[in-house]
């Protein structure tokens, strides 16, 4: 059972539509419509999911992904005259994702290295061909997900692993930072000599 027009955010070459990138980020968003018992089922998971950091482990490592959601929906909040409250007659997953590369390697990385997270998570959707093979995976991708109204990043230009590697960088220039006025132009020397090789990493 499909929650989302096939012809949406992916193009005919494989490519993302334009609403759903923002320089270097690109966007996914998915709707599934789940099975009776997902309903029940899907927050256990969600929960234990939560409260076992370990679980998720292996996504946050995936350093191309920016964050990755899953979210189940079972009413439609009112919103004005055009959209009345509504209570859905079957409950749906939302997926949300912001990642850097290519879509093809995105959902490709999701079937071969979170091959049982995929199906925990999408087993209790409609059509869910399992992880793999991939071809019919991402062909249910394709016919679930929905473009963009609008989407926005606040860096643009940077990938996550640039982010990160800012953020880390900045930890590291920190102490150097407060305490520069106080020191002497050779201490000053030194300890910025020693701050550039704690940070390699991170230049």
């Amino acid at each position: 059972m499909s929650t989302a027009p096939s012809a949406g955010p992916i193009t005919a070459t494989g490519t993302p539509s334009e609403r759903n990138i923002d320089g270097q980020a690109i966007a996914i968003t998915v709707f599934s419509t789940v099975k009776w018992w997902g309903r029940a089922f899907l927050p256990v998971l969600f929960n234990v999911t939560k409260r076992t950091p370990k679980l998720t482990t292996t996504i946050v490592q995936l350093s191309f992904i920016h964050f990755a959601r899953w979210s189940l929906v079972t009413k439609i909040p009112y919103n004005g005259a055009p959209q009345p409250k509504q209570r859905l007659r079957y409950p749906h997953m939302y997926f949300e994702s912001n990642f850097n590369g290519g879509w093809e390697e995105y959902i490709d990385a999701f079937s071969h290295i979170l091959t049982s997270g995929m199906a925990a998570f999408w087993g209790s959707s409609y059509g869910f061909p399992k992880a793999l093979p991939v071809g019919p995976f991402k062909a249910y991708i394709k016919e679930n997900e929905i473009a963009n109204s609008h989407y926005y990043s606040a860096y643009p230009e940077a990938t996550i692993t640039m982010v990160k590697a800012a953020l880390d960088l900045d930890d590291k220039l920190a102490p150097l930072r407060r305490s520069a006025k106080g020191m002497q132009p050779d201490a000053f020397a030194r300890a910025y000599e020693k701050m550039l090789t704690d940070a390699q990493r991170s230049l």
